[in-house]
This record gives structure tokens, sequence and C-alpha cells, in this order.
């Protein structure tokens, strides 16, 4: 089921299946999020939790094997409106039968989507319902049209950072040619995606997340860019998948709930 939110700035649309953000319309009718088209890539935004990477092999807990799927589970499950108001929702799922199969702990999730003006807030929440320590990894994947005006190119575009020692991107699509780019270790958790002339975009803030990457598909000049806010890392920083060895793991104690934010807004 799609659910809608708006106020005087913007309207956006989110679905039940994986809590997934669809659509960031402006109120002049400005679409900025990436329109699902499988020819390139047939997601928008999904949900990463309780693991992020490929699973070339089953992921390893406490020495035990779970067949944990490619960037864990939540952006399959169904989720249940638990609030909503006309410029806000919240999204909830927990453990099932499934859940427990591939990962050995009881679990609430929630996902609050909320305009604030023109800018929309995501806060992902994990709260540890078993008696024992939790550990996951988790990120967001929100895909952005690059380039966002027609007559531009992907390669007109730039990832500019709050951080004043951290060099412009500027992109190019072989420099995907590997799979995501990712940026640790920033002062200023905050970016922009802009166009190189005219310096307009969007800007992203992710306060609660410990890394960034970005990510477009590979060899396929596909017109959008994903900024993905993470608290996990790339395959090649831990080549296995013994999620308790992940960089950047997060551990919840029992009883323990934590909240994960980001936002954007044009600019």
């Amino acid at each position: 089921m799609n659910i809608t939110i708006k106020n005087e700035h913007a309207a956006v649309t989110c679905q039940t299946l994986g809590a997934e953000l669809l659509s960031y319309q402006t109120a002049s009718g400005r679409e900025y999020l990436w329109q699902k088209d499988p020819a390139y890539w047939a997601k928008t935004s999904p949900v990463l939790f309780p693991y992020i990477g490929a699973v070339p092999q089953p992921v390893l807990i406490h020495g035990k094997a779970y067949d944990m799927p490619r960037h864990g589970f939540v952006k399959d499950a169904d989720f249940q409106i638990t609030e909503q108001g006309s410029d806000y929702v919240v999204l909830t799922t927990g453990t099932t039968d499934f859940t427990a199969s591939v990962y050995p702990y009881d679990f609430t999730f929630t996902v609050t989507f909320r305009l604030d003006g023109p800018k929309l807030q995501a806060t992902y929440g994990v709260a540890n319902k078993g008696d024992k320590e939790m550990p996951y990894l988790i990120g967001g994947h929100p895909a952005f049209f690059c380039p966002m005006e027609e007559g531009e190119q992907f390669t007109e575009y730039l990832l500019r950072f709050d951080d004043e020692d951290v060099e412009d991107l500027h992109l190019q699509y072989p420099m995907f040619d590997h799979d995501a780019i990712l940026y640790e270790n920033l002062k200023h958790r905050s970016v922009r995606l802009i166009h190189q002339c005219t310096e307009k975009g969007i800007r992203f803030d992710f306060p609660d997340y410990l890394t960034v990457a970005f990510w477009t598909p590979i060899k396929k000049d596909a017109p959008f860019l994903c900024i993905e806010p993470w608290c996990g890392g790339t395959m090649d920083q831990v080549p296995n998948t013994d999620l308790l060895q992940k960089k950047y793991v997060q551990y919840l104690p029992a009883g323990g709930t934590k909240d994960y934010r980001f936002a954007f807004q044009p600019c």
C-alpha cells in the first residue's frame, strides 16, 4: 500500500512493503527521487538492515551460519502503519518466523518519514526486544535523479562536502566500475549533490551514520545517483560475512533502542 504525506512545500510517497520511499515532489511538481526502471535499477530507496552488502556465503553470527539476504531482509518486510498525520507517517515491522530463521534476535524496526518545511526527515528506529546483545548493520539507499534538469549530463554534477579538507567529487561513470565509493571519518556529515554551474541540486544530512557511500549501476550510464548513509563498511574492508567482524557493526543491549536519521531537501 502506498502512503502520501505532504505540506505546502512538498509531497512524499512511501509504501508499506519494505517502508520504501518512492517519491519526493516539490509543490511545483518537480520529482527528485529515481522512479524505478528495471533497465537500470528496479528500486528507489531500500532500507538496509540487519546487514549491508553482498552475501557470497552464509552470514556468521557467533559462529553459526545464516542465509541472510543481500542487504538484509527489512527491505522486503511488510510494515504496518502505526501512526500517521498529514505530514508524517510511522511504519513498523518486527520479528517473524522468517527473520528468526536468518537472524536470531527479537527486534522491532520502525521507519518514520516527516516533512519539516521542504526537508524530508527519515528516521530508522531499532529496538532490541530480546534478552541478549544484538549486533547489526544499518543504512539507507535513496536514489536521486542525476541529472536533475533536462539537457544536463551526469558528468556535470559533483558532490560537495561540508568538510573543508574534502575535495569536491566530480562525477564520472568509470569511478563506479568497482561498485560503491565509501567516505569515512567525515567531521560534518552533510553532502550536496549539485550541478557544477548552477550549484542547484539536493542537500543530504546523515548525523547518526558513520559513513556514506555513493553508487550508480556499473557500466549502465544510469541517470541517477544513490546517496547511502551507512553504519557498515564495504566488502573489501572485511572480506568475509562474519557479522561480528564487520567494520562499523552496531550493538544494542537487551531492551535498548536507537534511532538513525538522515534528511534531504532541494538546494
